[in-house]
């Protein structure tokens, strides 16, 4: 864990600035130590990722982290299986978020479930050569995801910081990211404003948020294919989460993607 790492964070039990302890103290890089606050509150850095959750998750989020955990390993290739499904390349569907990145300068861009980190691969593959304009941070509840994140990541050469965190309570500064992306997940959380609200104040003015998850478009779920899918997996009937946007949410857009099995909701700050 680095400096440029450290300040972008706030403790999220009191929102305090965050530093090194003194026995973790490095010119370099943490791999392992603590970091406190100015009211005194510890967190632990191990693999060079900082561990921020606070509260304690629900017992509903727990289940499904648990799920996400088990699954680390095997995910990139389970979700392959929603490309002859689906007929799209996910691959391919997540390089569409480029057109969101601004073509040159500096953009702070943060994925707060990060998973296994395709969206930054996929980044990757349209960005190439220019992947050092980009501050990158990921977060993810999973430790096991975010193990697979840095490995992946580290393999492209991808320079990214990484925070054990909770989207209920984003261990972020308000006002820091131009892009907040969120893929896959918000379908089954337990609190959906609070996650939505805590996206948008980490979002700079005039800044975006990106929410991705599994629901079919309007048409498609009244044809035979769109209801075999519902049948299949009840999370595609999801609707987007309009309900739940906070109030400081502006220029709201809806989209279908993915061959209209999945929502894209962007909105700005």
């Amino acid at each position: 864990m680095k400096e440029p790492h450290l300040a972008a964070l706030k403790c999220p039990q009191c929102g305090k600035k965050l530093q090194f302890s003194r026995e973790s103290a490095s010119n370099e890089s943490v791999e392992e130590g603590q970091i406190v606050c100015e009211k005194g509150h510890t967190w632990p850095i191990h693999g060079e990722i900082p561990s921020l959750v606070y509260p304690p998750i629900s017992a509903k989020d727990a289940k499904w982290i648990k799920k996400y955990d088990e699954m680390a390993e095997s995910y990139d290739e389970s979700v392959k299986q929603y490309d002859d499904w689906l007929g799209i390349n996910m691959m391919k569907e997540r390089e569409q978020l480029a057109m969101f990145v601004p073509i040159e300068g500096p953009t702070r861009i943060i994925d707060v479930s990060i998973g296994t980190a395709a969206n930054f691969v996929a980044l990757h593959n349209r960005f190439k050569g220019q992947m050092g304009r980009f501050n990158i941070h990921g977060m993810d509840l999973s430790t096991r995801m975010l193990g697979m994140a840095k490995r992946k990541m580290s393999e492209l050469g991808i320079d990214a910081s990484l925070t054990h965190g909770s989207v209920f309570n984003i261990p972020y500064q308000s006002n820091f990211f131009d892009i907040v992306l969120h893929t896959g997940g918000i379908n089954t959380f337990s609190d959906i404003h609070g996650a939505l609200k805590e996206m948008l104040r980490i979002a700079r003015s005039e800044g975006m948020v990106l929410v991705i998850d599994e629901g079919l478009s309007p048409r498609m779920r009244n044809t035979e294919k769109g209801k075999e899918i519902i049948k299949a997996n009840s999370l595609f009937a999801a609707r987007p989460p309009l309900e739940f946007l906070p109030e400081k949410a502006s220029n709201v857009e809806i989209t279908y993607i993915m061959n209209e099995t999945f929502y894209q909701m962007v909105f700005k700050k």
